[in-house]
């Protein structure tokens, strides 16, 4: 084990900086001064030992302090890959037998398969939500290239394409929320809406959406934008692990949960109206509890575990199987609305055999479909796909889940608010009565009976809101 130790420390400092003053030994556990220096000579063995002060001053001399941070960063990560390896024995001699790569641990893999791990912190642009990628062939040995063991950190090190995708989800994230914002205004401005369950629904539903776009902006702003920026690694934020954006993480978490029961609740209630439309839902309370309360039940899970397993990286890199806390309801409340989905189609169609040769059903039927896959986050399956890290098609496949993903609010506020019918017909009267009260301003009379029209045709809207 020292001598693992030392191997791979050396080559760690080969790895992140390979035209330094210092080189690898193929033969001992040492580094090779390749130059002169204030502190050694030309051709002297440093012992590689991040523990030794005298060996981190001598090899240290000649890097600056983040990378100096970053060499010993990744000597830990090896010593603790020795120890996970230690303990997690190979289980059948077919499997691709784990192993330390330089940069990251890998445990053992099935045959055939495409294995991903979370970037590595002590790399100068990476950030743990994108993952290296490491192939097992049918044989049970790993990828090779030029007879050398072969790993693709691409995603790890595109720090253009990194930052591509940041301006991406902000502008998405940014444009949802100057529509949610204005939707939700006019629902809850004009009583007849505000007072129906399904509009209430909305609002609750478009609230998770800002709640979640806003904790995305500042995840990107405060966490990822930093970690690509800050030339001094251990000095981001991601690093240092700070409680605040620990606390960032979890609502983050939360609040893009909700999402996905929002979208549940949406659908089981336009489900349960059209299934059994003579027995409406009485209360909203059990969907307002399941929204806001069912996610925080499982996040809390989630981040008691995390705090006490995994409690680094400001909770971004990976935490393995028990991502399925948080993945498992979110997938689930995602498929029971495609069932809802296929069920509403099936009552539509039923309706349309009843009127075979009426084309405007048709239509409308079509167009419901395509009103529903927003409301209904139906969309989001495409992005479970993963496109493999080391294709072409990979950047431009990460540029359209980015935009799926962060834009659903925008969709559903124009669909759903803007596109409205009975918004638009409220906003049409609201503004012909204000632009005609200000066009007879100065006439006492005609102004007193332009009220009383207002005021007449309002109430006549209201008696036809209730009767609906």
């Amino acid at each position: 084990i020292p001598d693992y130790n030392d191997f791979t420390c050396a080559w760690c400092h080969f790895y992140l900086f390979q035209r330094k003053s210092f080189a690898p030994s193929l033969k001992v556990p040492f580094l090779m001064a390749t130059m002169n220096g204030s502190t050694w000579t030309r051709g002297r063995l440093v012992k590689p030992d991040p523990t030794n002060r005298t060996s981190v001053n001598m090899i240290c001399e000649s890097l600056n302090s983040d990378e100096c941070d970053r060499w010993k960063m990744c000597c830990q990560s090896a010593r603790e890959c020795c120890r996970d390896q230690i303990a997690h024995p190979p289980v059948t001699n077919s499997t691709c037998i784990g192993t330390w790569d330089g940069y990251g641990c890998w445990r053992d893999a099935n045959p055939d398969t495409e294995n991903y791990l979370s970037c590595p912190n002590f790399l100068q642009y990476s950030i743990p939500t994108r993952n290296a990628l490491k192939y097992c062939h049918s044989n049970g040995t790993w990828m090779k290239i030029n007879g050398s063991q072969w790993t693709d950190y691409t995603p790890c090190l595109d720090k253009e394409s990194l930052i591509e995708s940041i301006y991406l989800s902000l502008g998405c994230n940014i444009a949802s929320i100057l529509l949610l914002l204005p939707a939700i205004a006019i629902f809850l401005v004009y009583r007849p809406l505000r007072k129906q369950h399904r509009i209430r629904l909305h609002i609750s539903f478009f609230l998770s959406f800002i709640l979640s776009d806003v904790t995305a902006i500042l995840w990107d702003v405060v966490v990822t934008y930093d970690r690509l920026t800050n030339e001094n690694v251990s000095q981001s934020v991601l690093y240092q692990n700070g409680a605040g954006c620990k606390a960032l993480s979890f609502f983050r978490i939360y609040c893009k949960s909700t999402n996905y029961v929002w979208m549940f609740c949406e659908g089981f209630y336009l489900h349960r109206l059209i299934s059994n439309a003579f027995k409406p839902p009485k209360s909203l309370y059990p969907l307002y509890l399941t929204g806001w309360g069912l996610p925080m039940i499982y996040s809390v899970i989630y981040a008691a575990l995390r705090a006490s397993l995994a409690n680094e990286s400001c909770w971004a890199k990976s935490f393995g199987q028990y991502e399925w806390i948080i993945y498992a309801p979110n997938l689930l409340c995602l498929v029971v609305n495609l069932f809802f989905l296929c069920n509403i189609l099936r009552v539509l169609v039923t309706q349309l055999q009843t009127h075979p040769n009426e084309p405007s059903h048709f239509r409308r039927a079509l167009k419901a479909t395509f009103v529903l896959i927003p409301l209904f986050g139906i969309q989001l399956f495409v992005t479970l796909y993963r496109v493999p890290a080391g294709s072409e098609a990979a950047g431009a496949y990460e540029k359209f889940t980015t935009f799926v993903i962060n834009s659903q609010g925008f969709f559903v506020a124009l669909i759903f608010c803007f596109c409205n019918g009975e918004v638009r017909i409220k906003e049409a009267f609201l503004f012909r009565c204000r632009f005609l009260s200000f066009y007879f301003c100065c006439n006492k009379p005609i102004q007193i009976s332009l009220f009383l029209t207002c005021f007449t045709l309002a109430g006549k809207s209201r008696i036809r809101d209730h009767d609906k």
